[in-house]
């Protein structure tokens, strides 16, 4: 094989190689860095005292919203209002958290965050229900 041969076989093959080295390192990047499935739930069940107020009850739900911004230990969030038959349901508006393990969900419970939540928040609430739960 001559000379000019062989650099116009090397044009060639270096794309290739260049292309499954690239490859290679995207794979390998996504494998090594991909982040534990989410693997625990908790549900927070809020009960309004009676007489609280629509603006009082927005701002439980916008502080609740913000949590999930403030907290990279939450993998998910959404929440919404029980439905009830009657005009008296058990609980008001339920929170719904994904972690992917159980020190998240307590580092959850534990930070600045929602402990100042729960302070600003507690004069408003009849009772309170939390439900964990795996995932599976």
């Amino acid at each position: 094989m001559s000379h000019t041969q062989k650099k116009s076989l090397l044009r060639y093959v270096m794309p290739a190689i260049a292309l499954g080295v690239f490859a290679f390192l995207m794979v390998a990047y996504g494998s090594a860095y991909t982040p534990p499935k989410a693997q625990k739930q908790s549900i927070i069940c809020y009960k309004f005292k009676e007489g609280t107020s629509a603006e009082a009850m927005k701002k439980h739900l916008e502080q609740f919203q913000d949590l999930k911004r403030e907290l990279p230990e939450i993998v998910n969030y959404s929440a919404g209002n029980t439905i009830s038959n009657g005009s008296n349901a058990e609980y008001d508006v339920m929170h719904y958290l994904t972690f992917r393990t159980d020190s998240e969900l307590v580092k959850f419970r534990q930070s600045t965050q929602y402990q100042a939540f729960e302070k600003s928040n507690e004069a408003n609430w009849e009772k309170v229900l939390v439900i964990n739960s795996e995932i599976k």
